[in-house]
C-alpha cells in the first residue's frame, strides 16, 4: 500500500509539471511573434452646417439628401515585440500594416441635375506602430490567463487618400491619424508556442476631412476612422 500510494503522488505531481506548458515563459524579459487581424471599420462624420441647412429647409425630407457611413471588413499584420516590465505589466510595440476601404453612401444627392444614390470608397494602405501597456492577470488552469491592453497607434496612409474621381467630384481625407486603442484578451499556452485571440477597439483622434468644392465634401465637417478588430497573436 505504502508503495501505492507514492507511486500515485509521483504520477501526480509528474502529471501537474508535465501540464504547465512554457512554465519559464513570463521570467524573460523579451518576447517575439506576429499577428493577424480582421478589422470592421467605419468613419465616424460630423455633418456640416451646409447639410444641415438642406435638411431643415426641407422638413418632409423629400428633398434633401442623406450622408451615413458604411462599415467596412479590412485587414491587417504585422510583428510583436513584448517587453516585461513588471510581474504582471509589458510593453507592447506592434508595428504592421493594414488594408482599409471605408466608404460613404451619399443618398438623394443632386448631380447632373438629378438625385441618385453615390458610393464613395477611400481605399487605403496605412502602416501602423501600435505601443500599448498589457496588463495580464495570473494563469488560471495553469495555461489559460485574461489581459487588458491598451495605448496609441500612429497611422501613416500610403495612398493617395482620396476616392479616385475627377477633382469635382472626389473625396479627400488625410493621411496621417493617431488613435486611441484598448481591448482584452486571452493567452494560451501551448507546449511551444503562445496563442493569444483578442478584442481591440480603436477611435481616432485627428479630423481626416480635407475641405474642397466637391459636394461630396462639402456635407461633411469632420471624419474620424473607428475599428473594431479581431485579433490573433502567436508568439
Amino acid at each position: 500500500m505504502l508503495v501505492l500510494l507514492l507511486g500515485s503522488n509521483a504520477a501526480e505531481a509528474q502529471k501537474k509539471i508535465s501540464g504547465l506548458n512554457k512554465p519559464g515563459y513570463d521570467d524573460k524579459v523579451v518576447h517575439y511573434g506576429f499577428y493577424l487581424s480582421v478589422p470592421i471599420t467605419k468613419y465616424k462624420i460630423e455633418h456640416s452646417q451646409e447639410y444641415a441647412d438642406q435638411l431643415a429647409a426641407d422638413p418632409g425630407g423629400g428633398g434633401a439628401y442623406a450622408v451615413n457611413a458604411k462599415v467596412s471588413p479590412g485587414f491587417y499584420t504585422g510583428l510583436i515585440l513584448d517587453v516585461r516590465l513588471f510581474e504582471y505589466m509589458s510593453a507592447r510595440f506592434v508595428p504592421g500594416v493594414g488594408f482599409y476601404g471605408r466608404t460613404i453612401e451619399y443618398s438623394n444627392i443632386p448631380t447632373g441635375g438629378e438625385a441618385q444614390e453615390v458610393v464613395k470608397t477611400i481605399g487605403s494602405t496605412v502602416i501602423e506602430l501600435p505601443v500599448l501597456l498589457k496588463y495580464k492577470a495570473k494563469r488560471r488552469d495553469n495555461n489559460v490567463r485574461m489581459y487588458l491592453i491598451g495605448g496609441v497607434k500612429p497611422g501613416i496612409d500610403l495612398g493617395n487618400a482620396r476616392s479616385g474621381d475627377d477633382a469635382e467630384n472626389e473625396l479627400l481625407v488625410n493621411n496621417f491619424d493617431i488613435a486611441i486603442e484598448y481591448g482584452f484578451g486571452v493567452d494560451i499556452f501551448y507546449p511551444f508556442f503562445k496563442f493569444a485571440p483578442e478584442i481591440r477597439f480603436s477611435h481616432g483622434l485627428l479630423n481626416q476631412h480635407v475641405s474642397n468644392e466637391s459636394v461630396y465634401n462639402r456635407s461633411i465637417q469632420k471624419l474620424t476612422n473607428h475599428n473594431v478588430s479581431f485579433i490573433l497573436h502567436f508568439e
